[in-house]
């Protein structure tokens, strides 16, 4: 012991250098981890309404790029306009005339090729060139949410068909508009109607579409929708009676 030092200074010194004894060491990760309790319960609020509000930025992209794409597609149609209320078979080569609204746009384009939208989905699909079935192509099944094209061959004063004799779906050609990621995990929904006070044979100028796109396939989360006018650039009048029919 040194002059003038307390007695067990010496002891409290070599206490110090052994370092934290394990009491000291299980009382600081017990407040430690209070600590990161609270800031975890501050933290995950805040890091779910981040995360909710990006993929509300997401749905909002989606939505603008579908809307853009809508309007450079049915610009182009001419001939006539139809709409049907869904894309079963039965209904689009049925007797029943043409709907006020509905999930599916159909038209003739000016090449002179019928077209059929919709987000319905498709089952897996023939590809014929005229009445020829191309054996080495076939598109496959796609299911509902996404943007869709299908293509049909239709001669002077012939009526098409959307389904073979054996009851499988067939297109001269189909067409995905997007991508499957970019819809990033979400399902889209477009519903057609005519402006009011159409009657058929009347000319059709433009085209009303609600635009929708839903966190879920059953669509009952909506994440954002829009309504938006439809210009057609070229003469279209609206047609009601049946146009196509089974092989």
């Amino acid at each position: 012991m040194r002059k003038g030092e307390r007695p067990g200074r010496e002891e409290e010194k070599k206490r110090r250098k052994a370092g934290t004894t394990l009491v000291e060491l299980i009382v600081s990760m017990f407040l430690m981890s209070i600590l990161m309790a609270a800031v975890v319960g501050i933290l995950s609020p805040a890091a779910k309404l981040f995360v909710r509000m990006q993929r509300l930025q997401f749905a909002q992209v989606i939505l603008d790029n579908v809307i853009q794409e809508l309007r450079g597609i049915t610009e182009n149609a001419s001939g006539y306009v139809k709409l049907y209320d869904t894309c079963e078979p039965d209904t689009l080569m049925g007797d029943k005339v043409g709907e006020e609204e509905g999930l599916a746009l159909e038209f003739l384009d000016t090449q002179g090729y019928v077209t059929l939208i919709s987000t319905q989905g498709c089952p897996e699909t023939d590809i014929y060139l005229g009445t020829q079935k191309i054996d080495t192509m076939k598109a496959e099944d796609q299911k509902p949410g996404r943007l869709l094209i299908r293509y049909y061959a239709q001669g002077t004063g012939e009526r098409y068909y959307y389904e073979n004799k054996d009851g499988r779906a067939v297109a001269r050609a189909l067409q995905k508009v997007f991508a499957e990621g970019a819809y990033m995990g979400n399902y889209l929904e477009i519903t057609f109607s005519y402006p009011p006070g159409l009657a058929p044979g009347d000319k059709v100028e433009y085209l009303n579409a609600q635009v929708a796109v839903y966190r879920d396939e059953a669509k009952t989360k909506l994440w954002v929708k829009d309504q938006v006018t439809l210009d057609l650039r070229y003469h279209a009048v609206k047609k009601t009676d049946p146009t196509a029919q089974k092989e």
